[in-house]
């Protein structure tokens, strides 16, 4: 979702070497990304951590420093690099006291998508007023041939997949078991010729949640939970003419391949956080569970507001989803 607001800076400062510091694990998908220079850090997780990265960087001259999150560790590391200027976000996105390890915080509109939040920041920085549109090539993320002919083979070129991604990252965020058993044998009457392919990462709480799907679902599919590096999950989700998927990353991974998403919305707010260009495709109950769970209804919420419970995702029913596929006349 940074991507277009990256993409957007390089534009502006095309003799400028901009170096995207990211987290270890997610930099391996950035390995296609040719407009800056990819920098892989250890996300810190002690008082030594930081202080390695201080020393790393301390004679490092890194010019304008823009930070585009705002977590707790986002904001150590703000403070220990080293630049002549630090820039960040004001209200209303500042969070963990963001603000105050900033030369410079923007205050931003309200009720922006996250793709948005990103992309305005960038917009201040490079002094740029003027409305610009973000494209879906803004938002393309490029995968190697290696990968690409890994999932061909994978799925078979000649095959129409569904992929299903089931498991988010929280437990709020995911759907039963037994719904997505039951999505998939209605999925296999309708579209017989439309096999399902399972995936997710290596924890293993996610592989025994796509084998207890895999095992008791009549319909046949492919289960590649845990069994793919993340520029390979990008390939197979390049390959699908279709994702379903809670709220969680390989969601925005598809709709960076280009291919159509449903995304399960309950415990947060897709218009802030929903696969961007394609939020008509989500099934949207996140009113119904802030009225349900909440006792409010969505208005009354914070605009990032996730709401606390195990049971909002349930309020999602198979048939809505089967309803939302046939809408796609796949």
């Amino acid at each position: 979702m940074l991507l277009p607001a990256v993409r957007l800076l390089k534009k502006q400062f095309p003799d400028t070497q901009i170096d995207w510091l990211i987290d270890r694990p997610i930099a391996g998908l950035l390995a296609q990304v040719t407009e800056v220079n990819v920098v892989p850090i250890d996300k810190p997780k002690s008082i030594g951590d930081y202080w390695r990265i201080k020393k790393q960087w301390r004679r490092k001259n890194t010019g304008q420093l823009i930070s585009f999150q705002t977590s707790f560790v986002s904001n150590m590391l703000m403070a220990l690099l080293p630049a002549e200027h630090k820039t960040g976000f004001g209200p209303p996105y500042s969070r963990e006291g963001h603000h105050f390890f900033t030369d410079t915080a923007y205050e931003l509109p309200e009720h922006l998508h996250q793709v948005e939040i990103f992309f305005a920041l960038a917009q201040k920085f490079a002094g740029i007023s003027q409305q610009i549109s973000i494209t879906a090539d803004d938002l393309n993320l490029p995968v190697s041939d290696t990968d690409i002919n890994w999932a061909v083979d994978k799925l078979q070129t000649h095959r129409q997949w569904i992929a299903i991604n089931p498991m988010a990252s929280t437990q709020e965020k995911t759907w039963d078991a037994e719904r997505y058993i039951s999505l998939i044998d209605n999925l296999h009457r309708l579209y017989p010729d439309r096999p399902v392919v399972l995936t997710g990462g290596s924890g293993s709480k996610e592989v025994a949640f796509g084998q207890q799907i895999e095992q008791q679902t009549q319909a046949p599919c492919l289960n590649l939970t845990g069994q793919t590096t993340l520029t390979q999950l990008a390939a197979i989700l390049k390959q699908a003419s279709l994702l379903i998927s809670p709220d969680t990353g390989p969601l925005h991974l598809a709709n960076a391949m280009a291919t159509p998403v449903i995304g399960l919305y309950a415990v947060t707010r897709p218009e802030y956080i929903g696969p961007y260009n394609q939020l008509d495709n989500c099934i949207n109950i996140y009113d119904q569970a802030a009225r349900t769970f909440m006792q409010k209804p969505a208005s009354q919420l914070p605009w990032q507001k996730k709401i606390p419970s195990l049971e909002a995702m349930q309020l999602i029913s198979v048939e809505q989803l089967i309803a939302k596929v046939r809408d796609l006349n796949l």
